[in-house]
């Protein structure tokens, strides 16, 4: 049974799972521990408890079977009606810095993840630098 203390690392690993981002990358945006604690104080506690429980479950159950860990965590964790939406919160938080409608903090708005997906820097913070009008702008593969 996961505790709160000892839940920090099913959120990074249900995180990775739920962002499509490595450990590695998640990591380096330093906001692990942020958006842990995030959870925590926008959650009932023991429905945050319950996410991470089920989650360290699916994890451990279908470690060797992405495909079907993904199905079971669209199904039992994704829904809105699952756990107060905590999952979709997730998401949010690390790729736009905010829970819900409200950015978590001025550094969360930067670190997002949503930045480097669409190859920019968030507008107002971390700007490309001196001279990158020079260059042409990145093209997106997406259409």
């Amino acid at each position: 049974m996961i505790t709160l203390k000892s839940g920090n690392s099913t959120f990074l690993s249900i995180s990775i799972c739920l962002t499509g981002f490595s450990e590695i990358e998640l990591l380096s945006t330093g906001k692990l521990d942020t958006y842990f604690n995030v959870m925590l104080d926008q959650s009932n506690l023991a429905v945050a408890e319950s996410f991470l429980n089920e989650a360290a479950a699916l994890l451990k159950k279908y470690k060797d079977d992405p495909d079907t860990l993904q199905d079971e965590i669209n199904t039992n964790l994704m829904p809105d009606s699952m756990y107060g939406g905590i999952a979709k919160n997730i998401i949010r938080m690390w790729y736009l810095g905010c829970w819900g409608n409200t950015v978590i903090a001025p550094q969360t708005y930067t670190q997002g993840l949503i930045w480097g997906v669409v190859g920019t820097h968030p507008p107002g913070a971390k700007q490309p630098g001196y001279a990158s009008w020079s260059q042409a702008p990145f093209e997106s593969t997406i259409k």
